[in-house]
């Protein structure tokens, strides 16, 4: 057996006007619960759906009651109680439960269980015999249709003294029997000759017997009709949707189970209507929100879209720009590919003047060399004239033809040194002005170079400014193409929002009208529901055979 622990003695009272419903498949797992059923039992409808319906189950019921229950709903017979159940949090309450199984086409397809509050005095005789069965103490009582009826012995005696009884059926049979007698008198006397005096006695009492036994008769039937009438009322008042007036159930005689069904009938009722109501005011609220969030959204969407045709015009100007961009980009492309061959070929050339500057250098060092030999020839010259001088004035008379000739080379000579030393001068002066044109020429060159390389990134930048540019032109007008998508989805949306409008709008009428329909019923007696709205979807009522009872019941039913 299923043991929900923990408990505690935290007691949950049922109100006046809760009424608690729920139904279950053959295997006792939960389709449906009604909000009362949410608010007293502490569970969310997600906690119940699906799951066997001893969740709600308390320990201190005995097996022995769950038994009785399955086996009058195997019976399809419906089977009342007093039952004690678990809070979620191990509290407990109390409820008059009547289950009854739930009969299509004439097959049980499910369970369906109405509990309401339960007296103080159905709960403390309930409280005494359930303790009684789970110490094994019965006092020779047992539990059959959820009430507690004699066993063994007791119930045979209970049985032969039926006639006996007060109630409806046992006087019918006590005036069956008494009919009966009733029609052998005649006989009776016939047979056996009287004196006309005791004939006339004899019939006299048998006249008063008989309009005795009529009005037993008549008696009988007032008893049978006054409450079939009050019946016949009540359910004319459900019928006309009036849900206010209380059974009483207590009074009634044989008619007392008419008038509990009858009763728990009209408090079904006002669960449902109460739970439709709450339910379609619900609706009502939500779709009076869906209305509100419609026009919202409708407002949102048209500015939305006016943002989204701003949006065109701006990308159409950005596609012109980038297109005048991509144009641009292309022809500082072009620009940068003409300077990078006139910088190559500023580049050979200046190569070419520093080579030329080069040979020029060798040139001049060439000559710088001659001009060293020209004067030291000179010197030569010179001192080869001064050793002709000294051997003329040796010579006397015979050497001043000779001494002038060497006067004349030797002034030559000087002349030549000279000139040689001023060629020498100006020869160097060339030769460092060679020099430092060289190193300018080989400075223009590096920085030529340099030039052709900054053109030759420059213009790798400007081939990838180009690439971008075509790929932001491609992207700008897959944009274009995409806000041209979503301003034509945003005209779809305001086409939808005006049918959802619309839709909300029907949706509304068609509230008012069902609030209208059960608005039929009077439930000032109403259930308070207290649980919030879930959308839980209920699961199919399962058409199949009924399952066979098995020694493992209660851990897979109520």
């Amino acid at each position: 057996m299923r043991k929900n622990l923990p408990v505690t003695d935290q007691e949950f009272v049922l109100q006046d006007d809760q009424y608690l419903i729920s139904k279950t498949d053959l295997k006792g797992r939960i389709t449906y619960c009604n909000p009362a059923f949410l608010a007293i039992s502490g569970f969310s409808r997600e906690e119940l759906l699906g799951q066997p319906h001893n969740i709600v189950r308390h320990p201190d019921m005995p097996p022995a009651a769950f038994a009785d229950l399955w086996r009058t709903l195997q019976a399809r017979k419906p089977w009342l109680a007093v039952v004690k159940n678990r809070h979620k949090h191990g509290g407990f309450y109390w409820v008059l439960a009547n289950a009854m199984p739930v009969i299509e086409d004439g097959e049980v397809t499910g369970y369906a269980s109405v509990r309401v509050k339960a007296s103080p005095e159905q709960i403390a005789d309930a409280e005494r015999f359930y303790d009684q069965i789970n110490r094994g103490q019965t006092g020779g009582f047992t539990l059959r249709h959820g009430q507690r009826v004699p066993a063994g012995w007791r119930r045979a005696l209970h049985a032969l003294a039926f006639p006996l009884r007060g109630g409806l059926r046992p006087a019918l049979l006590r005036l069956a029997l008494a009919a009966s007698a009733m029609a052998a008198v005649p006989t009776w006397l016939a047979a056996r000759p009287q004196e006309p005096a005791m004939q006339a006695l004899y019939w006299g009492i048998y006249a008063v017997a008989a309009l005795a036994l009529i009005g037993t008769a008549l008696s009988l039937a007032r008893r049978v009709t006054s409450p079939l009438a009050v019946a016949e009322e009540v359910a004319r008042q459900i019928a006309a949707g009036n849900l206010v007036n209380e059974v009483d159930s207590g009074t009634g005689g044989e008619m007392r189970k008419l008038y509990f069904y009858l009763d728990l009938m009209r408090k079904s009722l006002i669960g449902i209507s109460s739970e439709v109501m709450h339910k379609t005011s619900d609706h009502a609220r939500t779709i009076g929100d869906l209305r509100t969030s419609s026009q919202s959204l409708a407002d949102r969407t048209d500015a939305q879209s006016s943002s989204l045709q701003d949006t065109a015009a701006s990308v159409e100007q950005l596609a012109v720009t980038v297109t005048r961009n991509a144009e641009s980009a292309r022809s500082a492309t072009q620009l940068t590919q003409e300077s990078r061959e006139v910088a190559g070929q500023g580049s050979e050339i200046v190569g070419r003047l520093v080579a030329t500057m080069q040979e020029l250098d060798d040139s001049s060092r060439k000559i710088s060399e001659i001009v060293t030999l020209i004067e030291g020839i000179a010197f030569q010259t010179n001192i080869l004239a001064l050793n002709a001088a000294v051997e003329a004035a040796r010579a006397g008379e015979q050497g001043k033809g000779f001494a002038v000739v060497a006067g004349e080379v030797r002034s030559l000579a000087q002349k030549s040194s000279q000139a040689a030393k001023e060629i020498k001068v100006l020869i160097d002066e060339s030769v460092s002005r060679m020099s430092a044109g060289s190193q300018q020429a080989g400075q223009a060159g590096h920085s030529m170079r340099d030039i052709l390389q900054s053109v030759e990134r420059v213009s790798g930048l400007m081939e990838e400014i180009s690439r971008a540019s075509a790929e932001q032109s491609l992207g700008v007008e897959r944009i274009s193409v995409a806000v041209n998508r979503m301003d034509g989805i945003g005209q779809q949306n305001v086409t939808l929002v005006g049918e959802l409008a619309h839709a909300a709008e029907h949706l509304g009428h068609e509230s008012a009208s069902l609030m209208e329909a059960v608005g039929v019923f009077k439930v000032t007696g109403a259930p308070r529901v207290e649980t919030p709205r879930l959308d839980t979807p209920r699961p199919a009522p399962v058409r199949a055979a009924l399952p066979a009872p098995r020694e493992e019941w209660e851990d897979e039913r109520y």
